[in-house]
């Protein structure tokens, strides 16, 4: 046997942010609903609104910081954190929410639009 162990980088620190995000697969239109659990550098954990949501394995999402779970009057201020990514990783939580593990291959940030 070859006693040959392969070394992983360690994960990246992981922040919890209950934040609302919407993700759609590339060529869809319509955006499915969901709320952040945790997010690191290079990836994104959430839950989905529905059960029935199907997104495919690479996705778009935003990420609503300044709705999210942060206090204070500049949270508004915040602006929306765009990304495209791949799914890596899905399971069933509690009462039946998908809970879906998301790599971040891009991401860029922009002001929401004041009205």
């Amino acid at each position: 046997m070859n006693d040959v162990t392969e070394e992983y980088p360690p994960r990246a620190p992981r922040i919890s942010v209950k934040a609302p995000i919407n993700l759609r697969a590339p060529t869809l239109s319509e955006w499915t609903q969901g709320w952040t659990i945790n997010i690191s550098q290079s990836g994104v954990l959430f839950a989905l609104d529905s059960t029935s949501a199907h997104v495919g394995d690479n996705l778009e999402f935003v990420i609503h910081l300044s709705r999210g779970a942060f206090q204070g009057p500049a949270v508004q201020l915040l602006p929306d954190l765009y990304c495209q990514g791949r799914i890596v990783r899905t399971h069933v939580g509690e009462e039946g929410v998908p809970i879906v593990a998301a790599s971040i291959r891009r991401q860029w940030l922009r002001n929401r639009k004041r009205g």
